[in-house]
């Protein structure tokens, strides 16, 4: 049999030493070249943008390799870089038109050819500016928008401080599933221009990007456009709770229920705040996830008011808007005490009755009786008179 030749351990030790300092010199004297063409392209989405880049020109020789790309972007007025490391080559999301746009990105190396460390190419960047027109204060001021009741979008703005005469806002929308960005088609008008605008059913836009672009026109000079991006349900109104039910179950104990707005709204989606008063005291508030409580009246008030409004709570949205209030629901002390007289005297003055019914009906019988005694006596008598 062939025997393998003997070594020390010394030299197993040395090779090993030798092969791994090779390697480790040839993974940090590694380079690889940055993407190229990294551009940020705007399909006219009103601020969904598509980042896009080639790869490295000598991406050849690293054919054993796992090549990825570190991506990162913000606003330039933002601190923070938004990080995303993929093996694609372009990448969408969501920016503020109304500043610029930033991003920059470089190869990542990773797998054995690099030994297990990370091979990093330098940094290539660019930026992305939508060309500003227009004076600042031909913006529109004031834009709020409110999905009423989770089915119903409306958006309102004040005209610019500085708008020309004869100039006007027009409305553009857009939200992944449309193919190119809407025009609003109900405007609310005031004053013979746009201040507003009705949208028709968005139910697909919910949770996910709402871009808007206002933008004008005018003879005598552009205007300012203006850029916004919501989501629906971050914006619900929704309608005032109904159907408030004011009742006492102890002397000092109210129970108020409610049923919550009619809609598309989930009831697991509403949060409340009651707010109750007492004769003329001031307001206080408390807040409940649940459409019954139980509040404590004071002794001696006479005269007891709730309301109730809504919001969508943090399960369903991050923000919302409070319902309006409900109408007020009132308990007065000359109520219980009707209530007292309703369910206590009046039974007791039915009873009495009764018992009187019953008498004359007695007596009426014992008459009817001795009538009919008397009767036969007198028949008796005459007939023995006769004899």
């Amino acid at each position: 049999m062939h025997r393998k030749p003997s070594y020390p351990k010394w030299v197993y030790s040395a090779f090993l030493f030798a092969t791994l300092g090779h390697s480790y010199s040839s993974s940090s004297q590694m380079t690889v070249d940055p993407p190229h063409n990294l551009e940020i392209v705007d399909p006219g989405f009103l601020g969904h943008l598509n980042l896009q880049w080639q790869p490295p020109l000598t991406l050849g020789m690293f054919q054993h390799c796992a090549v990825q790309y570190e991506l990162r972007y913000r606003n330039v007025d933002s601190e923070d870089w938004e990080t995303i490391i993929t093996k694609k080559l372009n990448y969408e999301d969501g920016f503020d038109l109304n500043q610029g746009v930033e991003a920059k990105i470089q190869t990542l190396l990773t797998g054995h050819c690099t030994n297990g460390s990370d091979v990093h190419s330098k940094w290539i960047q660019t930026s992305f500016w939508i060309p500003l027109q227009g004076e600042p204060e031909t913006k529109i001021q004031e834009m709020q928008c409110i999905y009423y009741n989770w089915k119903s979008l409306q958006c309102t703005w004040k005209p610019g401080e500085k708008i020309p005469k004869g100039a006007n806002y027009n409305l553009y929308y857009w939200y992944e599933g449309l193919d190119h960005a809407l025009q609003c088609a109900d405007y609310i008008d005031a004053n013979g221009g746009h201040t507003g605008c009705r949208f028709p059913s968005v139910e697909l836009a919910e949770y996910q990007d709402f871009n808007i672009c206002v933008n004008g026109s005018s003879l005598a000079r552009p205007l300012r456009a203006s850029y916004f991006s919501f989501q629906l349900q971050n914006i619900v109104k929704p309608s005032p709770p109904e159907q408030l039910n004011l009742t006492q179950r102890k002397p000092e104990e109210l129970h108020l229920e409610w049923k919550p707005p009619e809609g598309p709204i989930p009831s697991q989606c509403l949060t409340y705040e009651v707010q109750f008063q007492e004769d003329d005291a001031s307001w206080v508030s408390r807040s409940t996830e649940k459409e019954v409580i139980t509040l404590q009246k004071s002794n001696g008030s006479r005269r007891f008011c709730v309301s109730v409004r809504g919001k969508v709570n943090i399960y369903c949205a991050i923000e919302g808007f409070w319902s309006e209030w409900s109408s007020q629901q009132c308990l007065d002390e000359q109520q219980e005490d009707d209530r007292w007289l309703l369910f206590t005297i009046i039974p007791v003055t039915l009873i009495m009755l009764n018992a009187v019914l019953i008498a004359l009906l007695f007596v009426q019988k014992q008459r009817t009786y001795l009538k009919r005694v008397l009767g036969k006596k007198e028949i008796h008598f005459y007939q023995e008179a006769i004899c």
